[in-house]
């Protein structure tokens, strides 16, 4: 006889007040993933990949990570990306047949652009997008993604990103983690994002654009319907969260849509309304789409760049099939995540039949 696992103590904060205490407080850390040594004569895979990323470290190992990201990212022209996400969209949408935009563009343009702008080349650019997708896939379910057939591809995609950042040779493992790292967090958050703001404003009778501006539709989508919906942490030592008492080891859920519709910070929060932010999305009553307190995203303003360009890029397009109500549009499964697995649009002044 084998006795039971110990009970982990957890708690579901949706208090937009809980929610940003516990993202602002050090004794809260994020479940960290082992590192990995890079073996003698096999290349770099996603045990590796988790274990050296900024995003499942801590402390002063993930200073100096996330140190490197944002050195990688002060490189990037949010303009330059906007553009590129806006012309390679506007290609992908030319004719009058529906498009698909999850299939063709959430993913495969932002990831793209970025990928090009962070050393792929050019002619690696749809393998590398393939790969970080895979990537992706794999990144926050280590039980899942561990089990073969799926760990071997996984595993395979960190191989294509490295040989194609390598141009033939090993890249440096800092630098590869890095950009896996961005190039892994934009990709399925920044789809969510394109997706469920092209849900909602290709349904409205006329271009929104001249009543509002896209960083706005944006921030009010992140805020209303945001990709990520919960993130964790775990107290490093004995705390209090919402008001209760935390023991060391006890693990926090924090339910960031939940918080994002706090009646006590936005008044109908419900009513989708971008004019809250007309400012951006502001400091003590903004959006947690991005997180917040100590370890924000670091990649805010590249993927509302390359999101902005998307959404652009649509303008004048409407749904395929607007009959489909706003809540039953299918979505990928996902413990965490909120990315429509279809959209379809198409142009009504050059529409065509189906492709």
């Amino acid at each position: 006889m084998t006795a039971d696992p110990p009970a982990v103590w957890e708690r579901r904060l949706t208090r937009y007040a809980d929610v940003r205490a516990v993202l602002a407080d050090p004794r809260f850390l994020v479940p960290a993933a082992p590192a990995v040594p890079l073996g003698t004569g096999s290349g770099p895979g996603m045990a590796w990949l988790r274990g050296a990323v900024s995003r499942f470290s801590n402390g002063a190992e993930h200073a100096r990570r996330r140190a490197r990201v944002l050195g990688l990212l002060d490189t990037l022209d949010p303009v330059r990306l906007r553009r590129e996400a806006r012309e390679r969209t506007r290609a992908e949408l030319a004719g009058g047949a529906p498009v698909d935009v999850m299939a063709t563009i959430a993913r495969r343009v932002p990831v793209g652009v970025l990928a090009t702008r962070l050393g792929v080349p050019e002619d690696r650019r749809e393998e590398v997008v393939a790969a970080v997708t895979a990537m992706a896939a794999a990144y926050h379910l280590p039980a899942v993604s561990d089990a073969p057939p799926a760990r071997d591809a996984a595993d395979a995609a960190v191989g294509v990103l490295a040989a194609a950042l390598g141009g033939g040779d090993a890249p440096e493992p800092g630098l590869l983690a890095a950009v896996a790292g961005v190039l892994v967090q934009a990709c399925d958050a920044t789809a969510g994002l394109v997706g469920n703001a092209l849900a909602v404003v290709t349904r409205m009778p006329a271009d929104p654009a001249p009543r509002w501006p896209v960083e706005a539709m944006l921030a009010e989508i992140l805020r209303w319907d945001p990709p990520v919906r919960v993130t964790r942490r775990v107290a490093a030592e004995n705390a209090t969260a919402g008001g209760v008492s935390v023991p060391a080891g006890a693990v926090l859920v924090l339910d960031l849509a939940a918080a994002n519709r706090d009646p006590e910070v936005f008044p109908g929060p419900h009513r989708f309304d971008p004019t809250r932010f007309r400012r951006g999305r502001g400091g003590s009553g903004g959006h947690l789409g991005f997180g917040d307190g100590i370890r924000p995203c670091p990649g805010e303003a590249a993927a509302l760049a390359l999101a902005a360009g998307v959404v652009e890029a649509a303008a004048g397009h409407r749904l395929a099939d607007p009959q489909i109500p706003y809540e039953q549009i299918p979505y990928e499964p996902s413990p965490n995540l909120r990315v429509p697995a279809r959209l379809c649009l198409h142009n009504p002044e050059t529409a065509e039949g189906p492709r």
